[in-house]
């Protein structure tokens, strides 16, 4: 491994940390989405903030940009989910078909309303990463 493949590595672990915690991609101090104390509406659990107040980068570059954030690591991980707790439920436990898919979609909609901020910041650390990486941190 050379030195430009271990710097770059750093760099995609750094971002991807920075989007566990659900913060800013450029900076990793300000966070992209309002404080689960402040949540008043179903909409604000879902919209990040409009951009970072330290660095200037704006979270939601234009209408649609998220799409591909909910349908492939959302939407993706709740499937699998929703895909392993099937198998899990029916290979192990005796249930009736309602039973069975009652208890495979309730806690796969949750699973993937839980993960949906954290899905959107995955994104926009990969964008950052791959697209704006002229970071020296």
């Amino acid at each position: 491994m050379t030195i430009t493949e271990t710097s770059a590595s750093k760099k995609a672990l750094h971002f991807f940390y920075r989007s566990l915690r659900l913060r800013c991609p450029v900076c990793g101090i300000s966070p992209l989405f309002k404080p689960v104390a402040q949540i008043r509406s179903v909409t604000d659990w879902f919209e990040t903030l409009s951009g970072c107040p330290r660095c200037d980068y704006i979270y939601d570059q234009e209408p649609g940009y998220f799409m591909l954030a909910l349908w492939s690591f959302d939407y993706g991980a709740a499937a699998l989910f929703g895909m392993a707790l099937f198998l899990f439920l029916f290979n192990f436990f005796e249930f009736t078909t309602f039973q069975l898919v009652l208890l495979t979609l309730i806690p796969t909609t949750l699973f993937a309303v839980l993960i949906v901020r954290h899905a959107k910041a995955f994104y926009l650390a990969i964008d950052h990463y791959f697209f704006h990486n002229d970071i020296k941190k």
